[in-house]
């Protein structure tokens, strides 16, 4: 599954969280609370760049080298490979 997939995933299983949660608690304020822990959840779980954060603690605020691959390039890679 890929990381489209299981954002998308997650993205649907808050809403359904989102919205148990407001018909069962007769609560806007416990269920916006909800949406907003867990869109922070889903952020810190997917969106960061973990392969920039692997890097050595002192390399954070220098740019990556260009030698590495970028994830679009990866994805076109795997892609074409798929297809062989």
């Amino acid at each position: 599954m890929g990381r489209d997939e299981l954002l998308r995933r997650s993205l649907v299983a808050l809403a359904a969280a989102v919205v148990v949660t407001g018909l069962v608690t007769a609560s806007l304020r416990k269920a916006a609370a909800t949406y907003g822990f867990g869109i922070l959840a889903i952020a810190g779980v997917l969106l960061p760049d973990w392969e920039f954060f692997d890097r050595d603690f002192s390399q954070w605020l220098t740019p990556m080298p260009a030698s590495r691959r970028t994830a679009a390039a990866a994805a076109a890679e795997r892609e074409h490979d798929v297809w062989k």
